[in-house]
């Protein structure tokens, strides 16, 4: 390669500096070469990376282009030189592709490629038997009627005797399909002896019969008696045909039995019969089989009987569904349950879409996240029924240590754990560990979001509010400041400037200029530097996040409001002034909302002016009709109200307020239809439309009113959202970046907010189990496992208490309501479980009463019958 070329690669290959990523960027790489078919690059890469450590994996499988190595690609495209450049580098001849069911001898057969078969078949360590799905190059071969590779697959030692899963030769196939030159370099060329008796296909004929029907001219070797082998198993399991197997197995030595096993075992479960599997697995007992594939097989076809044979451990019958199934994977050890698939999806995301609500259950029980987004960003939550939920969450709240001074409320915190792929080193935080990711989603969905004043979600919201409060209201103070000085300062220009117009012919004293040029300048010091600190802050947080930090219209108002302060500080005119004065008390109204307690008015007053909006615009051509319509009956006149269209509209907006001035409008020009329309305007827009608006206003403060804990909640949720998208520094979308964060991030790694992530996030720095105690008749002091100290009143105790955590009383009387709803189930179950008890006893005892009652009606009878004779 070209010191250039080299060059350039390097630098591609710069911004990479972990070794995982930067062996992403060589795969791709590579991927690139062999698309373009650019085999000097190729080459050059391969060579230069594999002498390094730790070197490129030549097998590396692509995910995204179906598990397809280079060796794949290159034999399926036709590329010669970078087929033997990768033999020679080590390629697996003889991998199977799982997804194509095809080895790199199916490609080259299967495309005719001649040139590629004959550098695969020269390799020693070839298989020209390779079973790939069930069948062989030679297979394809025939499939294809390709006499050309047919001839190089036999001459390598290619065999016609091996059937596919429909128990078809490739000799076989050929007769099938007439093809007598096919079937003649068969009998020719092969260097194995053929069987022509032992195969039947679905019409129940054997290989010599269809050859004899096909081809009647034929010279075919006569019968002979051999032996059983492999490819008899693999032909009676697809058949079906367990007698014939198990007979067959047992005249098959065990080392030719081990080295297929793994395959046979599949094969066996995929046609769910259990005493094949049983006897192979007998066979292969101490071998230490990789039975995964067969397991995943026997959970698909819901077979837990199956699936048990895999599990010595666990003894017993169980029933025939796949909960079963999965109940005994779920009793090994180290059950790995957020394990994820190609697209992303956890066992959670599958047991809830199919809507098992044992299924969820058992997966939350081992510790499954709700919150974890697949590749689509959607999270398990999505479709776990609230019932599901809510009966789960309540189970996560338990009492300790009931009826003592010791008594303790647990919540366990499991399920809103994000999954274990952070890292805490230097400040740097991965992306995946955010945890108000799941309460968004919550919030958004107006299916869930009531779910969140179940006390376990907003425990939580409340801990972690409780930790970052602080940080909030020196914010807040912040401010505040800042707004006194601005609009302290913008009153006083104004009011000097104003002062100066009127004493501008009069005498004015020195000392006054003075001190009100003193004051000025202060005012204007102090709110320059609060405005400079303000814009620092904001800087801050658009480099530590840009993309949310754009995203956010409170921080575009903060950008507009720190613009116009400098302008300000540079002698603005008086409406520029106005407009910040106006900005800076909205951005007050933004940051008072921001409280929990206060977010109601705030969302009141939010929702009312909207939905007032909304509702004038579909009014709004009925009163640009009235307007226009004044301007035309009273343009004449002598009242200067409706002297243009424009002055009409803005006169009429101000009469929906109840302020009509009727006494100056002038009537006279056309008394009557005037009035009529002056009196139509009254009724509809100022008694109607405002009475309708009115109405509206009450429904929608009701409403929220009845809400107040959900919008309260909700409104936490954004805070700390965006407090910790800024400190872990999140993607705008997730799994996703905009160009911006990319370049930004590759090129400043540096994040100015982390030192948030420890105040803002409480796994693992403080819940590394994912549980939480609270002593409800104490302090409401939360206790756990890690960054406490000791408790003062009880030095010696084990128990320990984290520091500045404490519990809001309302959720703590919430959790223990659940807990004494609970009790009193548990009570009734309990008095149930007497009651049936007693009915079946009761039950007995009739029955014995009533046989006792029989047995003696049966001795009087007989008695009498003495009597009698």
């Amino acid at each position: 390669m070209d010191p250039e070329e080299e060059s350039l690669q390097m630098h591609l290959l710069h911004g990479y500096t972990t070794n995982s990523a930067k062996s992403q960027a060589i795969y791709k790489l590579l991927l690139d070469y062999l698309r373009t078919k650019n085999f000097r690059h190729f080459k050059c890469l391969v060579e230069q990376n594999l002498r390094k450590q730790p070197s490129i994996n030549i097998n590396y499988a692509y995910p995204n282009r179906s598990n397809e190595t280079c060796l794949d690609i290159a034999c399926k495209n036709g590329l010669p030189e970078f087929v033997k450049f990768l033999l020679e580098k080590g390629a697996k001849i003889n991998r199977v592709n799982e997804t194509h069911n095809r080895g790199p001898i199916h490609f080259a057969t299967e495309n005719g490629y001649m040139d590629i078969l004959s550098i695969l078949l020269d390799e020693p360590t070839i298989n020209p038997n390779l079973e790939a799905g069930q069948q062989t190059a030679l297979h394809m071969a025939v499939k294809k009627n390709d006499l050309n590779c047919a001839l190089l697959l036999l001459e390598k030692g290619a065999s016609p005797n091996i059937p596919n899963n429909k128990g078809l030769t490739a000799l076989h196939m050929a007769g099938m399909k007439g093809q007598k030159d096919m079937v003649n370099l068969i009998l020719e060329k092969t260097r194995h002896a053929l069987n022509l008796d032992t195969y039947k296909d679905y019409n129940n004929q054997t290989t010599r019969e269809v050859l004899e029907k096909k081809l009647p001219n034929l010279q075919l070797p006569l019968f002979e008696k051999r032996g059983v082998n492999i490819h008899d198993l693999k032909y009676y399991l697809n058949a079906n045909d367990e007698i014939n197997f198990l007979r067959c197995l047992e005249m098959i030595q065990d080392d030719v039995v081990i080295d297929e096993a793994e395959k046979l075992i599949e094969m066996a479960v995929q046609k769910d019969l259990k005493d094949t599997v049983i006897t192979l697995l007998k066979r292969t007992r101490g071998i230490g089989c990789n039975l995964e594939k067969a397991a995943s097989l026997a959970v698909q076809r819901g077979s837990p009987d199956i699936l048990q044979l895999g599990i010595p451990t666990k003894e017993g019958s169980v029933n025939m569904d796949r909960l079963e199934c999965l109940n005994l994977i779920l009793e090994r050890e180290n059950v790995d349950v957020r394990c994820t698939d190609s697209k992303g999806n956890t066992p959670l995301h599958y047991a809830a879409r199919a809507d098992c609500r044992e299924a969820v259950t058992l997966l939350l029980e081992k510790g499954s996240y709700i919150g974890h987004m697949n590749n689509f960003g959607v999270p398990p939550v999505a479709d776990i029924s609230v019932s599901t939920l809510s009966q789960y969450f309540d189970s996560c709240i338990q009492a300790k240590k009931e009826r003592t001074n010791e008594y303790t409320i647990e919540f366990d915190y499991k399920c809103l754990m994000p999954h274990d792929n952070y890292s805490i080193v230097k400040n740097k935080i991965n992306q995946g560990k955010r945890e108000m990711d799941v309460f968004q989603y919550i919030a958004s969905n107006s299916g869930l979001k009531h779910i969140l004043k179940h006390p376990l979600l907003s425990s939580f919201l409340y801990l972690k509010w409780h930790r970052i409060r602080y940080i909030l209201y020196l914010n807040f103070a912040f401010y505040i400041l800042f707004y006194l000085l601005l609009n302290t300062y913008i009153l006083q220009i104004t009011y000097v400037a104003t002062d100066s117009q009127i004493s501008a012919n009069s005498s004015k004293s020195v000392d006054k200029d003075m001190k009100e040029s003193i004051s000025i300048y202060v005012l204007r010091v102090l709110t320059g530097i609060a405005t400079a600190l303000l814009a620092f802050r904001e800087i801050l947080q658009l480099f530590s996040s840009p993309c949310h930090y754009v995203s956010s219209l409170e921080n575009l108002i903060e950008i507009a409001l720190i613009v116009l302060g400098f302008i300000i500080l540079n002698n603005a005119s008086t409406q520029v002034a106005a407009i910040t004065i106006l900005l800076s008390a909205w951005e007050m109204v933004i940051l008072i909302g921001k409280h929990p307690r206060m977010s109601t008015g705030i969302e009141m007053f939010k929702t009312v002016s909207l939905n007032f909006v909304r509702f004038l615009l579909l009014y709004a051509f009925l009163i640009l009709a009235f307007a226009f319509a004044f301007f035309t009956l009273f343009k004449d006149g002598s009242d200067s109200n409706f002297p243009d269209p424009g002055h009409s509209l803005f006169k009429t907006i101000i009469m929906l307020t109840g302020e009509f001035d009727a006494n100056d409008i002038p009537f006279v020009s056309h008394p009557i239809l005037s009035h009529l329309v002056f009196i139509l305007f009254v009724f509809l827009i100022a008694i109607v439309l405002f009475n309708l608006l009115n109405g509206l206003a009450v429904s929608d403060t009701a409403e929220i009113l009845g809400k107040a804990e959900l919008i309260g909640l909700i409104s936490r949720i954004r805070v700390l959202a965006y407090i910790e998208n800024l400190a872990v520094r999140a993607p705008f979308i997730y799994r996703t970046q905009c160009l911006i964060c990319c370049s930004y991030l590759h090129s400043w790694r540096y994040n100015p907010l982390a030192f948030l992530v420890q105040k803002v996030l409480l796994f693992p720095s403080y819940m590394i189990n994912g549980k939480l105690s609270i002593k409800p008749y104490d302090i409401l002091e939360a206790y756990g496992n890690k960054l406490y100290h000791n408790v003062k009143y009880n030095k010696g105790s084990k128990d320990k208490v984290f520091s500045n955590l404490k519990m809001d009383p309302y959720i703590t009387k919430q959790a223990k309501n659940i807990l004494t709803k609970r009790g009193r189930e548990s009570d009734n179950e309990k008095m149930f479980s007497k009651l049936e008890k007693l009915e079946k006893r009761l039950a007995t005892m009739e029955i014995v009463l009533s046989s006792i009652k029989q047995k003696i009606e049966n001795n009087n009878f007989n008695l009498e019958e003495v009597d009698g004779n």
